[in-house]
């Protein structure tokens, strides 16, 4: 039985973009990042993803996928200074969030994960 994708909830704030995932799900994520790259002011603005306090239905191989995928949409050479706040709820999500800002480090971008979207806010609007 093939299950459907669900969406994320995707909200233009002032100073960044809310990425809220309804679950955590490998395909999701491919999801919004598609809707994401759509979006004329992804290039100049920061995001945050919001997690739920949900199971990770993503694998460790698969965040390689998913750099792969985002580092498609950049063009070589790109010298962004974006931010991305990844929200967590769990110790397990946390440390899944911890590898990918490892993974991702050579992409146009700086990833950095949080335990609320408070500390995660207060982080993207510093220079």
């Amino acid at each position: 039985m093939i299950s459907a994708i669900m969406s994320a909830k995707i909200t233009l704030k002032n100073s960044y973009i809310l990425v809220e995932p309804q679950s955590i799900d490998y395909w999701e994520l491919i999801e919004a990042l598609g809707r994401l790259f759509k979006m004329p002011e992804y290039l100049e603005m920061n995001t945050i993803w919001d997690f739920p306090d949900d199971r990770i239905n993503a694998t460790y191989e698969q965040l390689y996928k998913i750099r792969d995928f985002i580092a498609d949409y950049f063009p070589k050479g790109s010298k962004q200074d974006n931010k991305t706040a990844i929200v967590v709820k769990t110790g397990l999500q946390g440390s899944m969030a911890d590898s990918y800002t490892k993974i991702v480090e050579d992409l146009p971008f700086e990833a950095s994960v949080f335990p609320d979207l408070k500390s995660a806010e207060e982080w993207i609007v510093q220079n």
